[in-house]
């Protein structure tokens, strides 16, 4: 296994640790061993896109969440992100899968020679949040966001 990206945040919500995780590119083989409770099928993303998955440096063989990115020109597209089953809702185990992943995308960005630069598709009753949680800016009345060169730079440093 290689470790692309190592960092220190997400956080056990039971106890507020906070854990060490790595991001690593999602294979085929790994996405072919999720349960049925993942709401994307991500056998079909993996063959369409990089796709990053991020572990606990302690449990390396079990996803905390996914993400698939397209590069394009000048930016990082967000095509799809999720957290694993047991990180969604109130009683989630782990905090911060989400904006840890798109911390990734934006320093995938910066290291693309991008400034940082992301955008994304949200979906409607997201947007408010993202912008919350990202500092990501809507444009205009459309769903697509994004995150700008010095959001990425403190998501970047916040994570990494």
């Amino acid at each position: 296994m290689q470790y692309l990206y190592f960092s220190h945040s997400i956080q056990l919500r039971t106890t507020g640790s906070v854990l060490s995780t790595f991001v690593l590119l999602a294979s085929q083989e790994d996405v072919k061993t999720l349960s049925p409770d993942w709401l994307f099928n991500w056998e079909n993303e993996v063959r369409l896109y990089n796709v990053y998955k991020l572990v606990l440096a302690e449990q390396p063989d079990l996803i905390q969440g996914l993400m698939s990115v397209e590069i394009r020109a000048g930016f990082v597209f967000v095509s799809l992100i999720e957290n694993a089953p047991f990180n969604r809702e109130s009683d989630k185990t782990y905090r911060g899968v989400a904006i840890n992943l798109f911390a990734f995308a934006c320093k995938l960005s910066a290291e693309k020679g991008f400034d940082g630069f992301v955008a994304f598709e949200a979906k409607t009753d997201l947007i408010a949040y993202y912008q919350t949680l990202l500092g990501a800016q809507q444009i205009g009345n459309s769903n697509r966001m994004f995150i700008e060169e010095s959001q990425a730079q403190k998501l970047i440093q916040l994570h990494f």
